[in-house]
Parts: C-alpha cells; sequence; structure tokens
C-alpha cells in the first residue's frame, strides 16, 4: 500500500523522534498510512503523499540538516501543506513560547516557497546526559564551571495536546482525500 503520510524529522537528541512517532502512531489509529522518518533516511517524497515536518529549535535555529532538506526537496513540498512542528522551549513561559513562535517563523520563512497547513511549537525536552555534542562542546561540558552542567534536564512536551493535535491532522487529511485531487 502507497505511504499516504511522511513524517520527517530531524533530532540531535531522540526528543523530536519521539514526537514523530507519536503523531505517527495516532495517525496509523486513523486509518491512514504513515511512515515516520529521519530526514536522513528520505530518498523521495512521492506525488500525493501528505508531510509533516518536525525539528527542534537550538539557540533560536533550526539545525542546518533540516534547512538543507526543505532545500532539496523544495519543488514537493512547495505542492503540498505540509505540517510542521517544532520543540522549542523547556519551560513553561509563555514569552518563552512566543519568542520560540517567532524565531521558527524567521527560520520557516527562509524557504518562501514552503506554505505550511500548520506551525506549531512545542514544549521541548532537555536532558544534558543525552545530548550528542561534536568533540570541542563535549569538552567544553565537561569543565566544572560551565553554566549548562547546572541546567536541570525538564521534559515539558504535552502528549495529550500532540495527541489532539495528530487527531486534527487526520481529520484535515481525510477531507483532502474525498475531494478531487485536481482540485487541492
Amino acid at each position: 500500500m502507497r505511504t499516504q503520510v511522511l513524517i520527517a524529522y530531524c533530532t540531535r537528541s531522540g526528543s523530536t523522534a519521539e514526537v514523530a512517532e507519536a503523531i505517527g502512531k495516532t495517525l496509523r489509529e486513523t486509518g491512514l498510512v504513515v511512515e515516520v522518518k529521519s530526514i536522513a533516511e528520505v530518498d523521495a517524497i512521492a506525488p500525493g503523499t501528505e508531510v509533516v515536518l518536525g525539528a527542534a529549535l537550538y539557540i533560536g535555529h533550526l539545525p542546518k540538516e533540516f534547512h538543507q532538506f526543505l532545500n532539496r526537496f523544495e519543488a514537493e513540498l512547495g505542492k503540498v501543506r505540509p505540517w510542521v512542528f517544532v520543540l522549542g522551549p523547556t519551560e513553561r513561559e509563555r514569552k518563552q513560547f512566543a519568542a520560540a513562535e517567532e524565531q521558527a517563523r524567521k527560520e520557516l520563512g527562509k524557504h518562501p516557497s514552503l506554505h505550511p497547513a500548520d506551525m506549531r511549537v512545542l514544549g521541548g525536552k532537555f536532558d544534558p546526559a543525552s545530548l550528542k555534542l561534536a568533540f570541542p562542546m563535549k569538552l567544553i561540558m565537561k569543565v566544572p564551571g560551565n553554566p549548562l552542567r547546572k541546567v536541570p534536564a525538564t521534559d515539558i512536551r504535552d502528549w495529550e495536546w500532540i495527541h489532539r493535535w495528530a487527531g486534527a491532522i487526520a481529520e484535515e487529511i481525510a477531507a483532502r482525500m474525498c475531494v478531487s485531487p485536481m482540485i487541492r
């Protein structure tokens, strides 16, 4: 059976992958055929495939490899209206969510042919123990005075909300499937 929905994500410590899998599970429960893949595993986006994209903001920026993915599949993504989720703040402060949304929109704005059906900033997860850092940063993290060493692990991902959002995506996909492909 042909994939109806592709969920492509970029992750560094696994948090975004967990959200992508949760969205995929919810969509599958509605009867959709779903593939959940790291952006590095995506070779092509078949015509007619619905797309959900996910990444996290790191110091106000989407990862370089996420931008490369958007550039690589610019033509395909320009023909669909993908849903985009961005993991951001690790504290439940409204101003942090507003700032993260502004940054995410600015980052996505670098791709003028991308017109998301919806873009949501979700609470994120920070666990210093699970960070996958390049050599120089690994060394810096071990320095006793590094303030990042004092940042506690947090996880404010709202799984109930993520499930509801995925359900809304499934409803919209079902409505799109009822419309002739010529109209879409």
